[in-house]
């Protein structure tokens, strides 16, 4: 019986303490306040359960830390809309893990609204006369 329990504290406590490598590298308080934000701002319309909460913040938290990673990126200004787009459709398609089927209809039904692809910011050209 004690092995059971020590088994299950165990796991448990590993769990517990895990953490998601991609939010780990992330030392940007910002998208993690940003992230929690979003979250509370779906859970509002999607009435996610705690074990979803969790799981949905750490998700895009670290689909923003990819689009930071995309728009911080030398890639050229259409390579970046295209990354920006499949970014986009992978976390919509991964929130399909954590969410029932209506929730991510709901999901894919707010997102345009909450998270809309912001335009990737062209430098200013060199006057050149």
């Amino acid at each position: 019986m004690k092995t059971i329990v020590t088994i299950l504290v165990v796991m448990i406590t590993t769990s517990a303490l895990a953490q998601n490598p991609m939010t780990q590298n992330s030392d940007n308080l910002e998208l993690e306040q940003e992230a929690r934000a979003l979250t509370k701002k779906y859970n509002d319309q999607l009435a996610l359960r705690g074990k979803q909460m969790n799981l949905f913040e750490i998700k895009v938290e670290e689909f923003l830390i990819n689009e930071q990673k995309i728009r911080n990126s030398n890639l050229s200004t259409e390579q970046k809309l295209v990354e920006l787009q499949k970014n986009y459709d992978m976390e919509s398609a991964d929130m399909g893990d954590i969410l029932t089927r209506p929730q991510l209809k709901l999901y894919k039904k707010l997102k345009p609204e909450y998270q809309p692809i912001e335009p990737v910011v062209v430098k200013e050209a060199t006057d050149k006369q």
